[in-house]
């Protein structure tokens, strides 16, 4: 029995001892951010949790908590696309980040969660030239074990000139890592204006860039025309510029998902361009605009005399702008980005005017723009001629009010007393109709002594503007 005892007790040292003494693993030797792995895209690289450890100044990515964290490094990263796909082994769960790193500032790209099959994937577009850290780590309950990182820079998947596009447009879909660009083509002649609307679904995003005929290929090509998440745009090709134009349309964002747009191109008219339709006064125009397809703006223009108040009155259900211009295009004002019609009213000297309806994207419906132009007028209100007088106590006064240019229309007079403790005081209103020389008059007899004002307000009329003057101060000695 004692014999037997020893042997077990041995039999337990043999067992417990190399687990007592078993070393951790050591650290992966790009286990810290300043040590980071170099990877130039295309590259397959191979790597580890296990060993990992935490740096207190590492980031907190904004897809998951993380531990035992490891780092790779695109030095001189190229410009374009670049797509980073992850594959962990076993049951290891973890966070994939990237970010730019400014000197000592990492600024956050994107990231993305293994999901049940251990895949990480996204891309995003990189600037020539800029340094970027790649942050592989383990999710906070999981386990570590290896993983395969493969960088790519894939660059467009689309060749010039591209697909014919078709007269009425087309619908399609792309994907950020499966299907990132298509190119469309079509045929522009020198002198001719085209416009061009891409309309991706609400809330989602799609670039397009317009190259020139004979473009060799759209990563190094310099575009005409660039625009980051759609829209509408206009383009006229110079002298010997006519040819197949390229529309190379691309996916923004970083996940694999579908994105759907409409694409359109046709020759502008006169009412997309300029002048479009004249607008006269006191004139209403009817028109509709759809910011999905490509009737997305329409022009008009009008004409001042001499100078005016000018007013533009815009009805509509849908979100629409509306800009006044100048002869030369200068933005001389504008109503966007509100919904239910809009309102101008400015000041005008002589000169020729243009009115752009504009529909907001994705908006569309029917409208009605209206204009009214009335010569800016100016009111007087006097007392034989002046604006300053004394009367007498119980003495008429003969108040003249007068409209230049001469304008018939209703002036309210405004008659206000001066007391010592509380001011000016409101006393009563005068109503009268100006004749055609734009005269009223009336008599007036201050019912008590002190200082007295009269103010005249023009109400205005379908050809002249509202007007108001200065205060006619009357003293009435006692």
């Amino acid at each position: 029995m004692l014999r037997a005892a020893v042997l077990v007790a041995a039999t337990v040292v043999v067992v417990a001892g190399p687990t007592a003494g078993a070393q951790p693993s050591p650290p992966p030797p790009n286990d810290n951010r300043t040590n980071p792995t170099p990877v130039h895209p295309p590259a397959t690289v191979r790597g580890t949790t296990v060993g990992a450890t935490d740096e207190k100044n590492d980031p907190r990515p904004l897809c998951g908590r993380i531990e035992s964290t490891v780092w790779y490094r695109i030095g001189d990263a190229p410009s374009g696309r670049i797509v980073l796909r992850l594959h962990a082994d076993g049951d290891l769960n973890g966070v994939l980040a990237v970010y730019q790193a400014r000197r000592s500032q990492l600024v956050p790209v994107a990231c993305d969660v293994t999901d049940d099959n251990g895949r990480a994937e996204f891309t995003f577009d990189g600037t020539g030239g800029a340094n970027y850290l790649i942050l592989f780590g383990r999710r906070s309950d999981s386990v570590d074990d290896t993983f395969t990182l493969k960088v790519t820079a894939p660059g467009p998947s689309s060749r010039p000139p591209g697909t014919p596009l078709p007269a009425k447009g087309v619908r399609s879909t792309l994907d950020p890592l499966e299907r990132p660009d298509k190119a469309w083509s079509t045929v522009m002649r020198a002198g001719t204006t085209y416009k061009m609307n891409l309309v991706p679904r609400r809330a989602e995003c799609v670039a397009f860039r317009l190259f020139a005929p004979g473009t060799g290929d759209f990563r190094n090509a310099r575009p005409v025309i660039r625009r980051a998440c759609g829209g509408y745009a206009t383009y006229t090709p110079g002298p010997r510029r006519g040819g197949r134009y390229s529309i190379f349309v691309e996916a923004r964002g970083t996940r694999s998902v579908t994105l759907r747009y409409r694409l359109q191109v046709a020759p502008a008219g006169p009412d997309d361009i300029g002048p479009g339709l004249p607008l006269a006064n006191q004139q209403t125009r009817k028109g509709s605009l759809n910011g999905s397809r490509i009737n997305v703006v329409n022009f008009f223009h009008f004409d001042v005399v001499r100078q005016s108040d000018v007013a533009l009155r815009l009805r509509a259900h849908a979100q629409f702008d509306l800009v006044l211009l100048s002869d030369t295009g200068r933005v001389l004002d504008c109503e966007c980005g509100s919904s239910g019609g809009a309102y101008l009213r400015r000041g005008l000297t002589a000169g020729d005017y243009f009115v752009v309806v504009r529909a907001g994207e994705r908006s569309g419906g029917s409208y009605r723009l209206s204009l009214l132009i009335r010569e800016i007028t100016q009111t007087q209100a006097l007392v034989a001629g002046s604006r300053l007088v004394t009367l007498p106590q119980r003495q008429t006064a003969n108040v003249e009010t007068r409209v230049t240019p001469a304008a018939a229309g209703r002036v309210n007079v405004y008659i206000d007393r001066f007391l010592p403790l509380d001011g000016w005081v409101f006393s009563r209103i005068v109503s009268l109709q100006t004749g055609a020389d734009g005269v009223a008059r009336f008599s007036w007899r201050p019912p008590a002594p002190g200082r007295w004002r009269l103010q005249a307000f023009f109400r205005g009329t379908q050809t002249a503007s509202p007007s108001s003057s200065a205060y006619l101060i009357v003293n009435v000695r006692s």
